[in-house]
């Protein structure tokens, strides 16, 4: 679903519980990412929390780097490591 909605550049229409899957009922933090090396820090630290995060993009990131299509399938080839 990530993938298709990288190449898209929609946002899926999902339940909330689809998204969060077992943490649907916990508090999940979500980060901006403005660089590669945001998201990287971003998941760096969920693992070492042990804690589910989003990552999203914002208007103004995509913005920053003119479209979004580098940073979003970059940012999607780092999210996987939280999966494991």
């Amino acid at each position: 679903m990530v993938g298709l909605c990288v190449k898209m550049l929609a946002m899926p229409i999902i339940t909330i519980h689809e998204l969060m899957g077992p943490h649907a009922e916990s508090t999940v933090a979500a980060f901006n990412v403005i660089t590669i090396e945001h998201a990287e820090g971003i998941v760096a630290g969920a693992e070492r929390a042990g804690l589910p995060v989003i990552l999203q993009l914002s208007e103004n990131a995509i913005k920053y780097h003119g479209h979004a299509h580098a940073i979003a399938p970059a940012t999607v080839e780092v999210a996987p490591r939280l999966l494991r």
